[in-house]
């Protein structure tokens, strides 16, 4: 088990803002975006000042793919193969650290609503 912190981004607008114009975040935090349904999600790192890994999860608590070291300040369209309805955002080079795979499946407790 790989425990992590996390902020929720249920909203269009919390989505939008995601982790944009941090300067750090703690080792076990994250950020996890919340969709209504399952659908091909892309991510940008714009106004991202942190190098992320975005791990892409299915309705089914499964993790679909992972972009890893996402690089900070671009535009570069970030996204897996299939449909994903949640997205974890950690800091860059966790995944592999921690030997978060594909196929994993994802516990979500804590959060409300899930």
């Amino acid at each position: 088990d790989v425990p992590f912190r996390v902020e929720l981004a249920r909203t269009e607008p919390e989505r939008e803002q995601g982790l944009m114009y941090r300067e750090r975040m703690d080792a076990d935090a994250g950020m996890l975006f919340i969709f209504e349904r399952p659908a091909p999600l892309t991510f940008w790192m714009k106004n991202t000042f942190i190098p992320l890994d975005m791990i892409f999860i299915g309705a089914d608590r499964h993790i679909v793919g992972i972009v890893e070291n996402a690089e900070p300040r671009t535009l570069s369209a970030r996204r897996v193969a299939g449909v994903s309805e949640y997205v974890l955002e950690i800091n860059g080079g966790l995944s592999a650290k921690l030997g978060i795979q594909p196929g994993a499946a994802v516990d979500f407790s804590g959060v409300p609503d899930l």
